[in-house]
């Protein structure tokens, strides 16, 4: 019959077993797990979830086999697997944050795929150094395989800057300009798979907007639109419908560069002479609505004078004296007073 140290050791051994059970499901195993989701391997079946506001792009048999699905991370969309479409969705709950998977970082894909790596290429407005004032347009590129800087991550939204060079106002002017665009990868298979290239289609609409804005105008209405904000121009760019074919949309956009010389020194002193001539307009034009008021002020008064002397008995008399006064009459003869003008004509 057992006794009560072999009950005692048998129930150790299967709270010790049920430990190391333990142990090895939620400290052993979700670390062996998190391992094979860094090996982009047809044999793994696990992959990492991407930084937060980024996407992989995962694809069947090959490196560059078919699209297969989207592992993404994006907070405050959905991501609609039938219509392959990311859609606003403030109280969104990824799938892959909750299940047990999602929990410890990792998103089970299944066999035989791998991580797309797709070249994306474009410029974005920075400092010139960290210490510097002045800003510029620095190239980025993003997914080349072999590259210690690169990684395979998508961004779901970029800010990329765009310049138009010596873009020719009315009247030959050139004009140089740069906007800074907040774009969103809606579609992610149709900008990466059928786009062509969703960076240069970008490039081309917003440039071309640029140009045709800047033509139809003369240099002083460029010139209160940028004093203005040029609003005009940005929301034409706003609205550029990019979504069906190219599969991005342009959320936002601001101009941070708005050159109307070009750098020609003629041009620029060109320029400088038209606002110092507007400047010189809108003087005149204060001072000869200043002199109108003292001449209506002086009217009044006059009016206001006569009016009150011609209820008097010797008003008009008074009146009458008062004009011959300040008109300093000289007599021609019989009885002729006629009022002449003392100063002496310029020739």
């Amino acid at each position: 019959m057992p006794t009560v140290m072999f009950w005692l050791t048998l129930v150790s051994g299967v709270v010790a077993l049920i430990w190391v059970a333990m142990l090895i499901n939620q400290v052993f195993l979700p670390r062996i797990i998190v391992i094979l989701g860094n090996v982009d391997s047809w044999w793994s079946p696990f992959r990492t979830l991407p930084p937060p506001g980024e996407m992989y792009i995962i694809v069947r048999g090959d490196p560059n086999g078919p699209f297969d699905s989207i592992i993404e991370s994006v907070e405050g969309y959905r991501y609609d697997e039938a219509a392959r479409r990311f859609t606003p969705d403030p109280n969104a709950i990824t799938k892959n944050r909750t299940d047990s998977y999602g929990q410890i970082g990792v998103q089970n894909v299944g066999f035989n795929k791998y991580i797309l790596w797709r070249k994306i290429s474009y410029d974005k407005w920075e400092k010139e150094g960290d210490n510097s004032t002045k800003w510029k347009l620095v190239p980025k590129v993003r997914g080349v395989r072999g590259r210690e800087d690169s990684t395979p991550s998508i961004f779901f939204r970029y800010n990329i800057g765009i310049s138009v060079e010596d873009a020719e106002a009315i009247g030959n002017f050139p004009v140089s300009a740069t906007v800074v665009v907040t774009v969103e990868m809606i579609d992610p298979v149709q900008a990466l798979f059928f786009a062509g290239g969703w960076e240069s289609q970008l490039n081309a609409a917003v440039q071309g907007e640029m140009r045709e804005y800047i033509g139809t105008r003369d240099v002083n209405q460029l010139r209160q639109e940028k004093a203005a904000g040029s609003g005009t121009m940005i929301s034409k760019i706003k609205n550029l419908d990019l979504l069906t074919l190219y599969g991005i949309e342009v959320t936002d956009a601001r101009f941070v560069d708005f050159d109307l010389a070009s750098g020609d020194q003629a041009m620029t002193d060109a320029v400088r002479g038209v606002e110092i001539a507007e400047l010189k307009k809108q003087a005149r034009q204060k001072d000869g609505e200043g002199k109108q008021l003292e001449r209506e002020a002086e009217s009044k008064g006059i009016k206001a004078t006569v009016e009150a002397w011609a209820s008097n008995e010797v008003g008009p008399a008074v009146a009458m004296a008062e004009a011959i006064k300040e008109a300093k009459p000289q007599v021609l003869g019989g009885n002729v007073v006629a009022a002449v003008d003392t100063k002496p004509k310029t020739p």
